[in-house]
């Protein structure tokens, strides 16, 4: 009788789980995403213009640095240190900015003299004027959260992969 009953719960579980795994919402692209045709479009007019200037000019081994890999997983992470992080600080609105940068030519730098992105925090944050209102109030939009470190060291293709 107990084997009959356990075999039952086991089998009704089963089905709310698969009930509930069937039913999760699907998640929409963001109204920013590109298509791979228009990325590649994007990719060689940097080619053809900035790229090639600073092939020519910088003089280094190989081709410069232009696309840069981060794990997913990673990433995630950053995202929810970020959250976790900017909230006491009283950030809202978070965001993250990312910046072009080139490693000095010194070997204690992972790729000496190329280049490299990195993400620095943004958010939105409340900041009150001298005043007794609670009304009077600044907004600063999309400040750096310079509180929190930012993040670096993907990896660079090189040489660097054709979208």
């Amino acid at each position: 009788m107990k084997t009959k009953s356990i075999k039952k719960l086991v089998f009704f579980l089963a089905i709310v789980t698969f009930f509930f795994q069937s039913c999760k919402e699907k998640i929409e692209a963001p109204k920013q995403t590109i298509d791979y045709k228009y990325a590649n479009s994007l990719e060689d007019e940097f080619i053809k213009t900035r790229g090639a200037i600073i092939n020519k000019y910088l003089n280094l081994e190989e081709e410069d640095r232009r696309e840069f890999w981060f794990d997913l997983e990673e990433l995630k992470k950053y995202i929810a240190y970020i959250e976790q992080e900017a909230k006491p600080l009283g950030y809202e609105n978070l965001g993250i900015r990312i910046y072009n940068g080139a490693y000095p030519k010194d070997e204690k730098y992972p790729d000496p003299g190329y280049s490299t992105v990195f993400l620095v925090p943004t958010g939105n944050k409340i900041r009150s004027k001298a005043s007794f209102l609670p009304i009077n109030s600044t907004v600063i939009i999309n400040d750096n959260i310079q509180e929190i470190p930012a993040y670096n060291y993907g990896h660079a293709g090189r040489p660097p992969k054709d979208l």
